[in-house]
């Protein structure tokens, strides 16, 4: 039987490959974080990751092998931070709130959270791994909000998966923005500002000021604006 050929990075089986490929997913983020992913090249991914050619070769057979790397590692940090994040916080709302806070700390100190962000708004060939991103982003705070929706503390006529797809969206040009703006140091005040609008518009009237406190303490005192 003829074997299909690899199309995929290979999976590093000892610690010191684990590590290359961490060197070289950190390094290619560093330079994705200066170009663009069409003008990067990968003697550029070489040099800041401080490998050989042969070994960084050896793991990754191409520069958008590299990138579906970043855009997984992404994933995986995120989720990694999902648990510790909502430990203390039982409602959905809630939970939604710690989670996009936790991920605009990242955004700030974690360069392979901010490449995978940037390289998965779809850029070519990446345009499928960045749909399936956003496809899962969706979902997930679309399960949340039709808990709040089935608890009744949801006042909208815009259907859940609607609703979830406009908070992601949301999110993601915040990020945007405020990446062009400041360097993302201000991104807070763009997340606290779209929760605020958003309890504003779809939260039942007699639980806003509750979520508007908890918001308000969660972000330190930056969602002021009505």
């Amino acid at each position: 039987m003829v074997k299909a050929r690899q199309t995929t990075r290979r999976t590093a089986s000892q610690d010191r490959g684990r590590k290359t490929q961490s060197q070289i997913i950190e390094g290619a983020s560093a330079v994705f974080e200066e170009q663009e992913y069409s003008a990067a090249s990968l003697e550029d991914i070489k040099e800041a990751s401080g490998v050989s050619q042969g070994s960084m070769y050896f793991h990754f057979k191409s520069k958008e092998q590299i990138a579906l790397a970043i855009i997984q590692e992404q994933h995986n940090r995120i989720y990694a931070g999902v648990d510790p994040a909502i430990a203390d916080h039982a409602d959905p709302l809630i939970r939604l709130m710690a989670i996009s806070k936790m991920i605009c700390e990242q955004l700030r100190t974690d360069s392979v959270v901010r490449a995978g962000i940037n390289l998965a708004l779809g850029q070519g060939s990446l345009r499928e791994a960045s749909a399936r991103s956003y496809a899962t982003w969706v979902d997930g705070v679309g399960q949340l909000l039709g808990k709040l929706d089935r608890d009744g503390m949801l006042n909208s006529d815009i259907p859940v998966d609607r609703l979830s797809a406009s908070l992601v969206s949301h999110f993601t040009g915040g990020n945007r923005m405020s990446q062009a703006m400041t360097q993302r140091a201000d991104m807070t005040d763009y997340i606290s500002t779209m929760w605020r609008v958003f309890i504003n518009a779809a939260i039942a009237e007699a639980h806003r000021e509750r979520y508007k406190a908890e918001l308000d303490s969660m972000f330190g005192g930056f969602a002021q604006a009505e």
